[in-house]
């Protein structure tokens, strides 16, 4: 299995070195040591970094969801601009060839974003740790109350996030992706 996750990250490779790029930049604004700064590497981690676990709550929550919903909210923005161009509008590259071609490096933009939406099992999972076993030790009763606010907020977001990492990691998300695209070839055009 693990090959074919370095192979389909080395296929997605846009969204695969900017997604490694955000997670950077995260750790740098949250001041993690990043142990390895390679982005596109044949191992399990191919297109994150190597990076010291988060310590708070908040950092962990950002260190899993923040380089995951940029890469979310643009590669939507590119695959569906290239999805209603070509599937939606009908645009063909007799039509006009300039703008076909862009919807097609659009949707692979787009794709290969979606496809790296989620983070590694470990960040994920210390986010959890950190957040929902560490309970409601110390602090008075207003930073109690806050804290069950917290996990109450962030609970759904990090459901989400770790089915994803699961489905990110077995090679799933890829697999939906192209399910999508045939499902359009077929039914809508």
């Amino acid at each position: 299995m693990r090959l074919l996750y370095v192979i389909i990250k080395f296929i997605c490779f846009p969204g695969t070195y900017l997604r490694g790029f955000w997670e950077n930049l995260t750790c740098k604004v949250l001041h993690l040591e990043v142990e390895s700064e390679g982005y596109m590497r044949p191992d399990e981690a191919c297109g994150h970094v190597e990076h010291t676990l988060a310590s708070t709550g908040w950092s962990a929550w950002l260190m899993a969801v923040g380089p995951g919903f940029m890469c979310f909210c643009t590669g939507s923005a590119f695959f569906l601009f290239g999805l209603f161009d070509i599937f939606y509008m009908g645009i063909t590259f007799y039509d006009n060839a300039v703008l076909f071609i862009l919807s097609i490096i659009s949707m692979y933009l787009g794709g290969s974003l979606l496809c790296a939406a989620f983070p590694l099992t470990e960040d994920i999972l210390n986010f959890w740790d950190v957040a929902y076993r560490g309970g409601l030790k110390g602090g008075n009763i207003p930073v109690k109350i806050l804290k069950v606010i917290g996990i109450i907020i962030s609970f759904p977001v990090a459901l989400i996030t770790r089915v994803g990492a699961f489905l990110e990691k077995n090679c799933i998300t890829f697999l939906m992706t192209v399910a999508i695209l045939v499902f359009h070839i077929i039914f809508v055009r």
